[in-house]
């Protein structure tokens, strides 16, 4: 299994350029403040999201005044004060900034991160088929180590060599993963 992430990090330092180059071409002239590659709970999906400081003050305008009235008025069954009421009405509107699912720009496309999805989800079964069917706790922790190991080490290569960085200059760039992991790496 570890040959296999260690032959995966070109493959997704290459597919990440891809889709960023892609994705850079849709975004235009707008700022990117910040690119994440994420994966599922399972680690059998990868995908880059990016969002721009236009699109995200665009959507923050939409969730701050979608009928904040009507929101405000939903709060009443809960006897609030009126010191807390206040305390809502003057609170800074919510924001998306962090937000990778609200996010305007992501991978879909062949020749991405979409096939090293594939390559994530080919492995995962032969690993379960090795298994007879029953998911060894032990192979799937190590699965997923080495997956975190390699998208880490390629997000890094890629942020040291490529436009990735140049065009994220005081941006984040990082990795999330949905996973609940009950032992630390």
């Amino acid at each position: 299994m570890k040959e296999f992430f260690e032959g995966l990090i070109p493959k997704i330092q290459e597919a990440v350029t891809k889709d960023f180059q892609d994705i850079q071409k849709q975004v235009g002239g707008e700022k990117i403040y910040a690119a994440v590659l994420a994966t599922d709970s399972d680690c059998i999906t990868l995908g880059l999201w990016v969002n721009t400081i236009e699109r995200m003050e665009k959507k923050d305008i939409e969730y701050s005044y979608n009928d904040f009235d009507a929101y405000l008025k939903s709060l009443e069954q809960y006897n609030l004060s009126t010191k807390i009421i206040e305390e809502i009405k003057n609170a800074p509107p919510p924001t998306t900034k962090w937000m990778p699912d609200e996010w305007a720009y992501e991978s879909n496309k062949a020749g991405g991160t979409v096939d090293i999805s594939k390559l994530l989800f080919d492995k995962s079964q032969a690993l379960y088929d090795e298994a007879n069917g029953s998911v060894l706790d032990k192979v799937y922790d190590e699965f997923y180590r080495l997956f975190i190991e390699a998208v880490t080490t390629a997000f890094r290569n890629l942020i040291q060599a490529t436009s990735i960085a140049r065009n994220t200059e005081n941006r984040c760039l990082c990795l999330s993963s949905s996973r609940q992991y009950s032992n630390p790496l």
